[in-house]
């Protein structure tokens, strides 16, 4: 394909702009695909729309302009995982393990009284906890203070107290009979995995629900 001599102009100098100094590494990665894009749109620009480009050689660009990216992409995952490996990142993420934060999620029920974390609804008259197998099966529903922002749970169900097991509890809100609200409670959950996914670190939690750590409000040593 021929590129005139003002689009071959427009295109150099595009590339001199679009070039960093450090043209090693990622830098050099980042700097050849946008120059890449900037050659692609300057040509698809100043095409003579007489004879335009064909369609082979277009899907030739883009396929070329496809593999510029992965090479970027992957090179970008090298990175971080030779960052991870290289300051100690990865020793510092196994720390996670057998800590206990606190999550929306289910919680392991031992036979000891669990302390769960609710957020009140304004003007409720009667609050009930409903308790939840692994299934999502209902087993239980107790009555609670709707104004409380902690519960303790003793492991009573609708059958009387529950085996020991996972469970996950949500409060229902009632005003003058009528259910206004009905929400999630926290639990301190312990983190039985740790992942590092792009920018975020992510904790498996034991129930297998994920959270990142940033989403994270308390955290303690196991059994505190």
């Amino acid at each position: 394909m021929e590129i005139n001599s003002t689009t071959a102009a427009s295109a150099t100098a595009a590339s001199k702009a679009a070039t960093p100094a450090d043209s090693t590494g990622t830098r050099g990665l980042t700097a050849d695909f946008e120059t890449f894009l900037t050659l692609l749109t300057t040509q698809l620009r100043n095409q003579d729309p007489l004879e335009p480009v064909e369609s082979t050689e277009f899907v030739a660009q883009l396929a070329s302009f496809s593999a510029v990216e992965q090479q970027v992409q992957a090179n970008e995952s090298l990175k971080a995982i030779a960052e991870l490996l290289s300051n100690g990142s990865a020793a510092g993420l196994s720390e996670w393990i057998g800590t206990e934060v606190r999550a929306y999620a289910a919680a392991p029920y031992d036979g000891t009284p669990l302390t769960l974390y609710a957020d009140p609804v304004e003007g409720a008259d009667l609050a009930v906890l409903v308790v939840s197998d692994t299934s999502g099966a209902e087993v239980g529903r107790v009555t609670v203070n709707p104004a409380a922002e902690q519960i303790v749970w003793d492991g009573e169900g609708t059958t009387g107290t529950l085996p020991e097991g996972s469970y996950s509890f949500t409060v229902e809100s009632y005003r003058e009979g009528t259910l206004v609200d009905h929400r999630a409670v926290e639990v301190f959950s312990p983190v039985v995995e740790v992942r590092r996914e792009e920018d975020s670190t992510v904790l498996v939690l034991a129930d297998g629900s994920r959270i990142d750590s940033e989403d994270i409000t308390t955290l303690r040593a196991a059994g505190g």
